[in-house]
């Protein structure tokens, strides 16, 4: 009976002494067995999995004008070759094609500085690819523009959406600077100004191209 509980007892120690002292690369490493070491490192399993961090909504950033607070779309064109008359007929000339059906949509303010405000919309689109787009309405603006020999500047202010009209008949009318600066429906409002910003570069974009001057080809190249 003494024998077999000795045998029992050097046993027991020696399977303690195994678990303590095996390697975890070697083969026969048992991962049955859990470490009683408080300070051992958790195994990749156990690790708490970090929460995945929500990156802040970037709204779109446009100018704002220092003296009147208003989002302004402005540059200078130099024009070295064109006269001044030639670009002030060029800008009457767009403006009347551009945004016919008023009576108003073009007025002359200082003719004798030559400069034009032109009272300017667009359909509003919001688009959903390049194959797709849906109506929300129109954008209403003005087109200030400063003429001087070999030279033109342009402003777009004073921007406006003007939504669909709804059942009950109603039209919301939005300025650009409510969107830009809600705290509320910020990711709504911000891409409306998204939409409006893409269709406005196409707009300056075909602008300064009519006031270009006209290719002339030398009839003896041809």
């Amino acid at each position: 009976m003494k024998k077999i509980f000795v045998i029992l007892t050097l046993g027991a120690l020696s399977f303690a002494a195994v678990a303590q002292t095996q390697d975890p690369k070697s083969p026969g490493f048992d991962f049955g067995i859990i470490p009683t070491d408080s300070n051992a490192a958790p195994m990749d399993g156990d690790q708490a999995q970090e929460a995945p961090v929500v990156k802040p909504y970037v709204r779109i950033t446009l100018n704002v004008d220092s003296v009147t607070n208003l989002i302004s779309y402005v540059g200078v064109v130099e024009q070295e070759e064109t006269g001044s008359d030639s670009l002030y007929t060029r800008a009457k000339r767009w403006a009347v094609k551009r945004f016919t059906g008023g009576a108003k949509s073009l007025y002359e303010v200082d003719k004798r500085n030559q400069k034009l405000v032109i009272n300017a919309w667009l359909p509003a689109y919001a688009y959903g690819n390049k194959y797709t787009k849906r109506d929300i309405g129109k954008y209403e603006f003005k087109v200030s523009v400063w003429i001087k020999e070999g030279r033109y500047k342009y402003q777009i202010s004073n921007l406006v959406h003007e939504g669909v009209k709804s059942n009950e008949g109603n039209v919301v009318k939005n300025y650009f600077e409510y969107y830009y600066t809600s705290t509320t429906s910020i990711k709504s409002s911000d891409m409306i100004l998204r939409y409006a910003d893409k269709d406005i570069n196409k707009l300056i974009e075909d602008f300064k191209k009519n006031m270009k001057d006209p290719t002339i080809v030398d009839e003896e190249e041809w």
